[in-house]
């Protein structure tokens, strides 16, 4: 797609050039045509006999006819290639939005709609960035949905889906909006918090911790509480997201290990 769209950008291009060069060389024609007709009129002043006025009568009509047929091919020309552009155009437009609709369907969870790893490696080195440009923190948080192998083997793997899916809306609606969620595989989810230290990044995940005490979707009639641990970290300069992840994996273990719903710095 990317090539076709690169052949369409350049034919377009000598499209367009070409037709500059047409109304080039038109009006470069009718600029020695209206030197013509300056000419014509100095010599009709000047005749004295209607021999040599029916002469320049007859290369006015011939070039003024050369002349027309010039403009008219022009012209059909210039609309059959003004056709063409447009077409091009349409084609240039079309392969660039379906490049990026395929460009986020590639970096979207198909699930639950939010980034997948793909689009969390984009995100971080986005972010690792801006970190290395600017010296500000950036949090990295790991939760992981709590009792989701009961969840499953006790309402099925819809209610299962329907849980990963509901858990993922709200996170992604109670974030800031410079935040990020992605789905990490199963039932864990990774946040990037920019410009956030790790005991800011703590509160902000315990008190979306607490937000879902209400209850997070309903199934076959009945309101599931789903609840989720979590670990988070500060990002180090110059380290790889595995190996935040690391650390921030073994804080949601010990959430895990000392109660779930919790989370725990790493």
């Amino acid at each position: 797609m990317r090539a076709e769209r690169e052949k369409a950008r350049e034919a377009l291009k000598t499209l367009i050039n070409r037709m500059l060069s047409e109304l080039g060389e038109l009006g470069s024609q009718t600029g020695r045509f209206h030197e013509s007709v300056g000419r014509y009129a100095d010599v009709i002043e000047k005749a004295d006999s209607l021999e040599s006025l029916a002469g320049v009568v007859r290369e006015m009509v011939e070039e003024t006819r050369t002349v027309q047929a010039l403009v008219q091919q022009t012209q059909s020309r210039l609309q059959e290639e003004h056709a063409r552009a447009s077409e091009l155009t349409s084609r240039v437009n079309e392969l660039e939005g379906e490049l990026r609709r395929l460009s986020s369907e590639v970096s979207t969870d198909q699930l639950t709609q939010i980034a997948n790893r793909r689009g969390l490696l984009q995100a971080f080195e986005a972010e690792r960035s801006r970190v290395e440009r600017d010296d500000a923190p950036l949090a990295v948080g790991l939760l992981d949905i709590d009792n989701f192998k009961r969840l499953n083997d006790e309402l099925g793997h819809s209610a299962g889906d329907e849980a990963l899916r509901s858990l993922a809306a709200v996170v992604s609606k109670s974030l800031r909006p410079s935040d990020m969620v992605a789905r990490y595989g199963g039932e864990e989810f990774v946040v990037l918090l920019p410009a956030t230290p790790v005991d800011e990044g703590q509160q902000i995940l315990t008190r979306l911790q607490r937000s879902l005490s209400g209850g997070l979707f309903m199934h076959e009639q009945k309101q599931i509480f789903v609840t989720f641990s979590a670990g988070v970290t500060a990002y180090r300069m110059g380290e790889s997201i595995e190996a935040a992840l690391e650390r921030a994996d073994r804080a949601l273990y010990e959430a895990k290990r000392t109660g779930k719903n919790r989370t725990c710095i790493g």
